[in-house]
């Protein structure tokens, strides 16, 4: 198991600083805009989701050229649905923006909601993610 979630780890943790960074700018400049706390927690879970999967996509498209050349690029977009579809729609419409909305309420400082809100449900988020991961390695070479 320790084996695993250095894997993982290393599969997502960088693209999640960078995420981590989109979602506090997204929601922040939205908030500053329009004072409106759904609106921000929606831009800023839209920003953090932008951020993360170019991250994302920009690796697993350079990894597939450097192996396989650009023939690859196909399983490599579906191999990325396959592993963030179901999680992704979930999170992108109802869990992450209501949990970015609810988290800076609950703990009174904007930023530092925004922030907690996001870990959480990231925890949230991986969960299905790392199971359709690993059936995507077993089952899709």
């Amino acid at each position: 198991m320790k084996k695993k979630m250095k894997e993982w780890l290393k599969r997502y943790l960088p693209a999640e600083a960078f995420a981590i960074i989109g979602a506090i700018i997204g929601a922040g400049l939205v908030f500053l805009l329009t004072n409106n706390r759904i609106l921000s927690a929606y831009a800023g879970a839209i920003c953090d989701g932008i951020v993360f999967y170019t991250f994302i996509l920009i690796r697993d498209l350079n990894n597939s050229k450097k192996k396989h050349g650009t023939k690859e690029v196909i399983k490599t977009i579906r191999n990325l649905v396959i592993e963030f579809g179901f999680s992704e729609f979930l999170d992108l419409l109802i869990i992450r923006p209501f949990i970015m909305y609810i988290f800076p309420l609950i703990i009174g400082h904007f930023a530092i909601g925004i922030f907690i809100g996001k870990i959480v449900a990231d925890l949230i988020f991986y969960l299905p993610t790392i199971i359709m991961y690993e059936l995507r390695k077993k089952h899709l070479k």
